[in-house]
C-alpha cells in the first residue's frame, strides 16, 4: 500500500532535498569554474616571452559571461531531469 500511495499523491516525482541541494552546489561550483578559467584565459598576456596575467573590464566581462553559461547548463539539465521524470 505505500507504494501506491506515494503513486497517488505524486510525492515520488517531486525533488528531494537532496536533489535540489546536488543541484545547487554544482549549478555553483559549475558557474565559478568557467568563470574563473575564462577570466584567467582572457587576462593571458604575451604568454611567448613572459607570460603576464592582465586584469581588465574584459576579464570581469569574460567571468559572467562564461558564468552564466555554466549556470544556465544546469537549469538546463535539470529542467530535463524534470520533464522526464
Amino acid at each position: 500500500m505505500p507504494a501506491l500511495w506515494y503513486l497517488e499523491t505524486g510525492e515520488m516525482n517531486a525533488p528531494s532535498k537532496n536533489q535540489k541541494d546536488f543541484f545547487r552546489i554544482v549549478t555553483i561550483s559549475t558557474a565559478l569554474g568557467f568563470g574563473t578559467l575564462a577570466a584567467f584565459l582572457y587576462s593571458m598576456k604575451d604568454v611567448t616571452h613572459d607570460a603576464q596575467l592582465v586584469f581588465s573590464a574584459g576579464t570581469v566581462i569574460a567571468f559572467v559571461l562564461a558564468a552564466a553559461a555554466g549556470w544556465a547548463f544546469w537549469r538546463i539539465v535539470r529542467a530535463f531531469a524534470e520533464r522526464h521524470k
